[in-house]
């Protein structure tokens, strides 16, 4: 029980470490400081929209349901995802750092749970930053609204995309753990993948993140915008299957467990060359 113990407290305080120096070195490089101007550049559309589109723009409930939707959970959150998570293990195999580091007798577990708690902290600061911007900008430039109702929607909002920051970045931990692109083939999930399974028959959607995302938008009191459809013959025509809101929680949180536990077993399998090539 004692050793138990001190094996656990000796993995905490590695994890700890990783953690804290993985978030002071991503909060030092300029290019999260580029991120985060890039993050907020969506609050500036109700300004846009409020401007050229006044009287003709739509109900802001809407307005801001339909931004919120297409610009961040469906855009900025795997964005990020990409940013961060598919560069948390890359950099530091090009740098020649990783293989220095795992020369030491330290959990490799703990070094990627630790790296991914940095992302998950970081990128979650820069969604929910850059949600209340976008919020307060809506209610200035296009009258939404700033009740106890309307700040519940927002804090729901960020709820969901930091469940898809631990989605989406788990998928991008384990790519970048197995394969030397992993920026590349994750982007082709994404932005290919999830994109095209519209256009398939049957089940495929399942094996998308966006598909239990959206199962957990905020309901909302009028019909939300929807993405234009690909036209398909009536013999591809599919019925979409609802996943209740509990049920896709449950699947997301799950499937990040089980993508980041591959990520762990990978890491500590691998051999890491001291050149930095990333041998196997």
């Amino acid at each position: 029980m004692l050793l138990r113990r001190m094996g656990l407290h000796h993995y905490g305080r590695v994890f700890a470490a990783i953690a804290g120096i993985t978030l002071r070195l991503h909060l030092r490089r300029r290019k999260t400081w580029v991120m985060a101007v890039l993050a907020v550049v969506p609050a500036a559309l109700p300004a846009i929209i409020g401007y050229y589109g006044a009287g003709r723009s739509g109900p802001p409930d809407r307005l801001f349901v339909a931004l919120t939707d297409f610009v961040y959970v469906y855009t900025l959150v795997p964005l990020l995802a990409l940013f961060y998570a598919c560069s948390l293990l890359s950099e530091e195999i090009e740098g020649q750092t990783l293989p220095l580091f795992l020369s030491r007798p330290v959990p490799r577990s703990a070094l990627v749970l630790g790296k991914f708690a940095a992302y998950v902290a970081i990128a979650s600061a820069l969604a929910g930053l850059s949600l209340a911007a976008l919020f307060y900008a809506s209610a200035l430039f296009l009258r939404l609204p700033v009740s106890s109702a309307h700040h519940a929607l927002l804090v729901r909002y960020t709820a969901l995309c930091v469940a898809g920051l631990l989605a989406y970045g788990a998928l991008c931990m384990m790519v970048s753990s197995l394969t030397r692109r992993p920026a590349l083939i994750a982007a082709v999930f994404i932005f290919g993948w999830e994109k095209m399974v519209i256009a398939l028959p049957g089940y495929a959607d399942f094996l998308t993140v966006q598909k239990y995302l959206a199962a957990l938008l905020p309901q909302v009191g009028f019909r939300r915008l929807e993405i234009a459809k690909v036209e398909l013959p009536v013999e591809l025509m599919r019925e979409v299957i609802p996943v209740s809101a509990g049920a896709a929680l449950a699947v997301l949180l799950a499937v990040s467990g089980l993508l980041l536990a591959v990520a762990c077993v990978a890491v500590s399998r691998r051999q890491f060359a001291a050149s930095g090539s990333g041998g196997e």
